[in-house]
């Protein structure tokens, strides 16, 4: 999608989850755009899949997933500027929702997720380094002790040692601490001094903080143990602003909190995620020594299962992977599990793209192909090819497990993070376990292998056009014909260009023209069926018998619209001809509180047209 088209993409989404007054928090993840909404049932899930560029939509709780692909960034920037929010939760959504064992478990990951995030990129920097020093070593005679070699080691383990940083950042934003705080909290866990005392030891493994012991450890890789204690700081600091005066709040309250943080962390929350940690470890450890090919593969099964609706949860368990860095030396974990998510998908599209004879099939399937293969990205192959054709689901999900079960019978390890697409495979190199490269590349071929068998010996069909796809057991609506779109009130015609509304006068929504109107009657401007009415009822969408989208927008100021100001007389699901009466606009009660009443009928699905033009004060579109 070209970058100028984000803004639309930003819009129409909008217009389909209730828009900004249903928006309660807006964040991203890898692929994915995470949204908070008050009502999920004002999403429309199957307008928001027909957008260009959306490869799939996740409704759960009070959360949805838009997933996109590697255009996320560009996205979220546009969604962001639009909607004017910057991840922030809005208050009066918070402690409404009723709390469940389940709702707090999938809150936990979500919130996990969010924090490990935007941490990945520098852990990908650590792999790719590992790699480049992989081959310098193998190929280019670079030795362990040359100064290149060091300096880009460190470049590399700087992801991994001052890991608590970054997490302290991503926790601050998330539970609303004063970041600078939060990596101060960090570093002095860090700081070369306090690394000397737990070096030079002591015969408890205890030392004395104002007479309080607390543990000697390091915290250089830790995740869990900072979590834990800038979430303490947010609700200590919290409290402090309401008990400190405001005279003295500025500079008071810094270093009371930082002297109450530094006393809980040494003595609670770090021995306790050290604790928590080293749970997780034995756990492991246990499954590994007593059924060591179960590990994988049982990870592997719930995430294609139970996984699914608990999305980001993957992101959750990479402190696993980094704990495992940090211990043993190496993952055979996380990565290998991962390894079984991307590597296979991206055989599956590899394959779809060559046999598929559809056009859009290829355009799907090639990209996802190369996205998950070399850049280890999964989601366009699940969401753009697996969802819709559910044997190439079962074909993706029987090829993992066995991927799966493989690397964890023959103990295949990844010696840096990212080892688990083609263009990191050296990562699986180590000159202590020159073999272990050999088990990933039997592995990548048992995932081509089978999921060419999978694809090509199985009997499926690409869906050739969304809008001939069903929808709850019946046809959708009719293909794109020849639409004529016309006034839907009486009054002066405004041209597009001269809206006073820059988005419409762009025409990011769709072609469009307005009327200043000199009636109250609202009309359909076109045949079809009343596909939603916005809350405030400033807004109301028609599905034309033609397959034209048609919005009638009353007033330029939606927000300043109270109840009473247009009464809507259509509901969802109702079929109108072209003139039938649908609102009454009071522009008595518009003009009161300074609204501009101006009404505005748009063609979204503009571009699917092979022309549009504003004639005679309507809308033309030739199929």
């Amino acid at each position: 999608m070209a970058k100028q088209d984000f803004k639309q993409m930003s819009q129409e989404i909008l217009a389909n989850i209730g828009g900004r007054e249903n928006l309660t928090s807006v964040n991203h993840c890898a692929t994915r755009l995470r949204l908070g909404l008050k009502d999920t049932s004002k999403v429309n899930k199957a307008k928001l899949q027909k957008i260009d560029g959306v490869l799939g939509v996740e409704v759960m709780d009070t959360q949805m997933q838009v997933i996109v692909g590697q255009t996320i960034e560009d996205l979220y920037f546009a969604f962001e500027k639009e909607t004017g929010m910057s991840g922030a939760v809005a208050e009066e959504s918070k402690g409404k929702k009723k709390r469940t064992v389940i709702t707090v478990f999938v809150d936990f990951l979500q919130m996990m997720a969010k924090i490990m995030s935007p941490v990945i990129p520098a852990l990908i920097c650590a792999g790719f380094f590992s790699l480049i020093l992989t081959i310098a070593t193998m190929f280019f005679g670079v030795q362990t002790t040359d100064s290149t070699y060091i300096i880009l080691h460190s470049l590399g383990q700087a992801a991994f040692y001052f890991l608590p940083l970054m997490v302290a950042y991503t926790s601050a934003k998330n539970f609303d601490v004063e970041v600078p705080l939060a990596l101060l909290l960090a570093g002095f866990l860090l700081y070369p001094d306090w690394v000397t005392l737990v070096t030079a030891g002591s015969a408890t493994g205890f030392t004395s903080y104002f007479g309080i012991p607390v543990q000697l450890r390091t915290y250089n890789g830790s995740v869990l143990q900072i979590i834990l204690s800038v979430w303490v700081m947010s609700k200590i600091g919290k409290w402090l602003n309401k008990v400190l005066p405001n005279a003295v709040r500025y500079f008071l309250k810094p270093v009371i909190l930082m002297f109450i943080m530094s006393i809980i962390t040494l003595s609670v929350t770090g021995p306790l995620g050290g604790l928590l940690t080293g749970y997780i470890g034995a756990f492991i450890g246990w499954v590994r020594s007593t059924v060591p090919w179960l590990t994988v593969p049982a990870i592997y099964l719930f995430s294609a299962t139970f996984g699914v609706f608990m999305p980001g949860f993957h992101l959750a368990l990479i402190p696993i992977a980094t704990q495992n860095f940090a211990t043993l030396g190496y993952d055979d974990v996380i990565n290998i599990w991962f390894f079984s998510g991307t590597t296979v998908p991206g055989f599956v599209a590899l394959w779809t793209a060559l046999k598929t004879k559809s056009v859009r099939g290829k355009n799907v399937a090639w990209p996802a192909a190369i996205s998950a293969l070399f850049g280890g990205i999964s989601e366009p192959t699940t969401y753009g090819i697996n969802y819709k054709i559910p044997q190439l689901y079962g074909v993706t999900m029987v090829t993992g497990f066995i991927l799966a079960l493989y690397n964890g019978i023959v103990g295949t390890k990844a010696y840096a993070y990212g080892a688990y697409y083609l263009t990191n495979l050296l990562l699986f190199y180590s000159p202590k376990d020159p073999g272990n490269l050999t088990k990933a590349i039997i592995g990548v071929a048992i995932a081509a292998v089978v999921s060419f068998i999978g694809v090509f010996f199985t009997k499926w069909t690409w869906p050739e056009d969304d809008d001939d796809e069903t929808e709850g057991g019946e046809a959708a609506a009719s293909k794109l014909a020849n639409a004529k779109l016309i006034a839907p009130v009486e009054g002066q015609f405004i041209a597009q260009k001269e809206i006073a509304d820059k988005a419409f006068a762009d025409g990011t929504l769709g072609t469009c023209f307005a009327v200043k109107p000199s009636s109250d009657n609202i009309v359909a401007p076109v045949a079809g069926t009343i596909n939603s009415v916005a809350e405030t009822s400033h807004a109301v969408t028609i599905k034309g018998n033609d397959g034209s989208e048609v919005m009638v927008h009353m007033s330029l100021d939606s927000m300043k619209v109270e109840p009473g100001d247009i009464d809507v007389k259509v509901k969802v699901g109702d079929t109108v001809t072209a003139g039938d009466p649908i609102a009454i606009l009071h522009r008595d009660k518009l003009a009161a509180k300074s609204i501009d009443d101006t009404v505005i009928v748009v063609l979204l699905n503009s571009a699917k047209y092979s022309s549009v033009s504003v004639e005679d004060n309507a809308i033309i579109a030739k199929a």
